[in-house]
């Protein structure tokens, strides 16, 4: 059950912040794994991501004309295909990445005035400069509890 205080409040806020924004899709994921993870087997690639073989060759194929990407054959099984990132890959991915945040940014305030938006932003420092000396030099971050002798 979910708590309707103050607290109750700002959890769920967070949640949705970190946790609500969705799964990205297609050629941008695929991208984002690779810069993440280095080189890897397209077929553990596509089992990762729930990609359909067929889908995956098509996209792989898509990136690699783009030249974001590179499928290397391998010489034992040539069934097996390995996919890397090209820096020009990784460069997509951070622009598309920044443009995505500012978005982002941009739009989860948008129901609050400017005037709201900077009263909240005063708030938040306000909490958080609190917080933090409350929490200073505490391991738990809870008041009451002893974790020692």
């Amino acid at each position: 059950m979910e708590r309707d205080d103050l607290a109750g409040k700002f959890e769920r806020c967070g949640r949705l912040l970190s946790h609500g924004l969705g799964k990205r899709r297609g050629q941008g994921r695929i991208l984002r794994t690779l810069c993440q993870r280095g080189e890897m087997p397209q077929k553990e690639l596509q089992d990762l991501l729930g990609i359909q073989a067929g889908s995956m060759s098509e996209i792989a194929a898509k990136l690699e004309d783009k030249g974001l990407i590179t499928r290397v054959r391998s010489e034992e099984d040539r069934r097996k295909v390995s996919l890397s990132i090209t820096e020009q890959g990784r460069s997509w991915v951070a622009q598309r990445d920044e443009e995505h945040i500012l978005r982002r940014r941009a739009a989860l305030f948008s129901a609050l005035t400017l005037e709201e938006q900077g009263t909240l932003e005063g708030l938040l420092d306000k909490l958080s400069a609190d917080w933090a000396q409350r929490l200073e030099g505490r391991g738990d971050g809870e008041e009451g509890h002893s974790h020692g002798p």
